[in-house]
């Protein structure tokens, strides 16, 4: 039997961390807990599962996810979201694995996206159900510079497998939370990019918002999803919106200060 080590990054995630642990302690050889600075009882709950607790404020999700990797004793590592709830099925499906030993590098595993409690079929940046990587060997895979640092993805596995079981992703329980992570999450992506030299124009600014609107409510198949799907759609739009004028503004005081650096030095030389 394969040893397999489990983790969680968390802040602030006493909603669901009980139930996820619940779930992943029947099938974990061990449970880290990953956190960033919380302050409900976030780490009260995971100490009472029995996990490893290390702390390491959040730059980027790319960078804290290889952070948690490295700490894991096991080579094979299995991760889920604070907000991730693992079917009775899905762990079944591992430990069958985990039985006959992991013949493969990587497992993508069936994923279903709930808002307010409710199943959509798009939310961004995914269709659901979506298939993310959440089982990998650690030797192998990892999160490297092809990996944006926000709804980052693994790179680096030459067979990749499929689990079917559902993993249920419970996002956006209240307008607040989209709001706060709405702001979050774009911060980290106008860095991304900044990094990866996209244009961040006023042209990219204003024409990417709508068509990521008509992306996520026509394409996608927002409109399935009735007035949640215009919410969602909206927060589509929104977020691309946001994170280019955040890319730009960051561009330009950058430019700002390398001129007055230069007009200093014109002084002093």
């Amino acid at each position: 039997m394969t040893a397999l080590s489990a983790y969680v990054l968390t802040f602030n995630s006493e909603s669901h961390l009980a139930a996820i642990l619940q779930k992943l302690e029947g099938t974990a050889d061990e449970l880290l807990i990953v956190d960033s600075g919380s302050t409900d009882r976030t780490l009260a709950i995971a100490r009472e599962h029995g996990c490893r607790v290390l702390h390491r404020t959040l730059t980027d999700f790319r960078e804290q996810r290889n952070f948690a990797q490295a700490q894991c004793a096991n080579d094979m590592v299995l991760f889920v979201d604070s907000d991730e709830l693992p079917s009775d099925e899905l762990v079944r499906a591992v430990a069958a694995l985990k039985e006959r030993g992991f013949g493969k590098d990587a497992y993508e595993v069936r994923r279903e996206w709930y808002v307010f409690g409710r199943k959509v079929h798009a939310v961004f940046p995914v269709t659901s159900p979506d298939y993310p990587i959440r089982i990998l060997d650690r030797r192998k895979v990892s999160f490297d510079e092809r990996s944006r640092r926000v709804h980052e993805t693994p790179f680096g596995f030459s067979t990749l497998g499929r689990i079917e079981a559902a993993l249920h992703h419970h996002t956006f329980r209240s307008t607040e939370e989209l709001e706060r992570k709405l702001e979050h999450y774009t911060d980290i992506a106008a860095r991304d990019l900044q990094e990866r030299g996209s244009r961040t124009g006023r042209l990219a600014t204003l024409a990417s918002p709508p068509a990521a609107f008509a992306k996520w409510y026509l394409v996608k198949g927002g409109w399935r999803d009735g007035a949640l799907g215009v919410t969602l759609s909206a927060y589509a739009f929104r977020y691309t919106r946001l994170k280019y004028r955040k890319a730009r503004l960051a561009r330009e005081a950058v430019g700002r200060a390398a001129a007055g650096l230069g007009a200093r030095r014109e002084i002093v030389y």
